[in-house]
């Protein structure tokens, strides 16, 4: 019986954490889109402020998890950008990573990854029309889906 039990919690552990994986991108992903909006709309309004919220919830989370720790540090980056090029190139850095954990978060409902070809750049989005980060309002719809 304690065998049967034993297995029975070893099989639950890859999905608890997957979970807690799911849960932290969430909570990643609202104020990471919103630094989105703001660069799409050429500002760095908000920028800093929510960059501190991704910085801390990574950091918070990061005790066993090594991307979580770089998504950190690049948010720090990113609130202390001086102006709105030196935000939309410390996003992408963000971006890179938090594409590499949209894959480990998995399940339904995840922002696309979207990439273009001008900039060379991807990022992440909810689906729907295209909202070109680096670009901002001169090239708004420049990019393509290439992940759902």
């Amino acid at each position: 019986m304690k065998k049967y039990l034993i297995l029975g919690l070893l099989l639950l552990l890859p999905q608890a954490a997957l979970a807690s994986t799911g849960d932290t991108f969430a909570m990643l992903i609202e104020p990471y889109e919103d630094v989105r909006q703001a660069l799409l709309h050429d500002t760095s309004d908000g920028v800093a402020e929510k960059a501190v919220k991704i910085r801390d919830v990574a950091k918070e989370h990061a005790a066993d998890d090594g991307l979580l720790a770089k998504i950190s540090d690049a948010a720090g980056k990113l609130a202390e950008a001086s102006d709105l090029d030196n935000a939309r190139e410390a996003f992408y850095e963000i971006s890179k990573l938090m594409v590499q954990y949209r894959s480990k978060a998995g399940g339904d409902g995840l922002p696309v990854v979207v990439y273009c070809s001008m900039a060379k750049k991807s990022w992440l989005q909810p689906e729907g029309e295209i909202g070109n980060p680096y670009y901002g309002q001169s090239m708004a719809r420049c990019g393509e889906v290439v992940e759902k």
